[in-house]
């Protein structure tokens, strides 16, 4: 008697297979395909694969290799014939689909759904997302790329290679911790370069989002700059600094739920208080300026420099809070943590979220936390007042000093 899981199995990989079919037939009615396979095909590719596999088993491996070879054969056939017929036809992004869609179909037949659906998802979204992901390549200029691959080359070559263990007075320096940490913060930064260069300019609001979670004290000075030769915009350059304070109150929350779970629900609630008074500054000018756009200077995603210099800074904040700690307690801590608002928000909040995890009292850390926001939000404060135009300038320093006190009670009152 056939076993129900292998039908369901079977079933799973009829319906992945269609999945990237309906995608690879939509293709084809909006002319960004070829007639090489659609919503019929790759299901029954995905099946096959499922098919073999269960021969595979019941009768001889040898029957899934076989498997293989004719849907590898099929494909090259289909793809010369194709090209014959249409000499502009020379990519093979369906070809490949079709082979990836008859391992599918073996990976959904062994019970691994979780990875088949997975994988058939992203296929699908690649495969539907052809013309932004050309268009996207197109406008990548060349020191991106090499950034994008020093990236690469941070994050998945030298972190695997670095000694997970802790070094020095009281094993403060774990050379994989602190690299994990420039590879963490860099990534948000990377993200958010992406998504400003790909989505474009759509407005002041999403620039000051999207800047704040790249770099809130450069969207800042970039509109300060600004806010002196457009004199009659800047409560529209005002939101888009608020707002950017607004993104780096998301980063710091989202730093300690990815680090520190029990960290992330003691500053929620202080931080996203701050958070909904920013907006509530920005509702107030969003209608007047909602179609005035947001141009930034963006530097390049990832400079290894300043990730280096990130990586230091953040050692040091680590061994300054440790030592505050331990010497000082509560209050060296707190020293630590406005010294460092004043530098670099990322290195004392990924700090202080590590050493939450060990011996400092989680208070002392959101507390810490607190003062090293309110400490920035000062310093941008008074960058806009210093840099941008008079209006302006009066304007961002007023709204942050209410965050500031407003910042200063919920700090003693949670």
């Amino acid at each position: 008697m056939l076993d129900i899981t292998i039908i369901q199995n079977f079933l799973i990989a009829l319906a992945l297979g269609a999945l990237i079919g309906l995608e690879r037939e939509y293709a084809i009615y909006r002319r960004k395909g070829h007639e090489y396979a659609g919503i019929r095909t790759f299901p029954l590719i995905a099946l096959f694969g499922a098919f073999s596999a269960y021969l595979g088993d019941l009768i001889s491996p040898l029957i899934l290799v076989v498997g293989m070879i004719l849907v590898g054969l099929l494909i090259i056939v289909a793809y010369f014939t194709l090209s014959k017929i249409d000499r502009k036809h020379t990519g093979a992004i369906s070809e490949v689909a079709g082979f990836l869609t008859f391992f599918i179909g073996v990976i959904a037949y062994h019970g691994e759904t979780t990875l088949a659906v997975v994988l058939a998802v992203i296929m699908t979204i690649i495969l539907f997302a052809r013309s932004v992901l050309h268009n996207f390549a197109k406008h990548i200029n060349k020191q991106e790329m090499i950034d994008t691959l020093k990236f690469v080359v941070v994050a998945f070559v030298i972190l695997p290679f670095l000694p997970n263990k802790g070094y020095g007075p009281y094993n403060i320096f774990n050379p994989y911790t602190i690299w994990l940490m420039i590879v963490f913060i860099s990534g948000i930064s990377l993200v958010a370069y992406v998504a400003l260069k790909w989505l474009g300019e759509k407005g002041i609001v999403l620039a000051g989002l999207l800047g704040g979670l790249a770099s809130s004290t450069a969207t800042t000075v970039s509109l300060a700059h600004r806010s002196k030769k457009e004199t009659k915009t800047y409560k529209a350059l005002a939101l888009g600094v608020v707002l950017a304070n607004v993104a780096m109150l998301t980063r710091i929350i989202f730093i300690a739920f990815i680090l520190n779970r029990e960290l992330f629900f003691k500053i929620i609630t202080p931080l996203s208080i701050l958070g909904i008074i920013s907006l509530v500054f920005s509702y107030f000018f969003w209608k007047k300026v909602r179609k005035i756009k947001g141009k930034f200077e963006l530097g390049s995603p990832f400079t290894l420099v300043p990730a280096l210099k990130f990586g230091l800074f953040f050692a040091i904040i680590l061994v300054l809070v440790k030592l505050a700690d331990i010497y000082l307690s509560t209050k060296g801590v707190y020293i630590a943590s406005f010294i460092s608002g004043f530098v670099d928000l990322d290195a004392i909040a990924v700090s202080l979220s590590q050493l939450a995890n060990n011996n400092l009292l989680l208070e002392t850390a959101k507390n810490g936390i607190i003062i090293a926001a309110l400490t920035n939000i000062a310093v941008k404060g008074g960058i806009a007042f210093w840099i941008g135009g008079r209006k302006f300038g009066k304007l961002v320093l007023g709204l942050f000093s209410v965050l500031i006190v407003i910042g200063l009670g919920l700090m003693f009152l949670l």
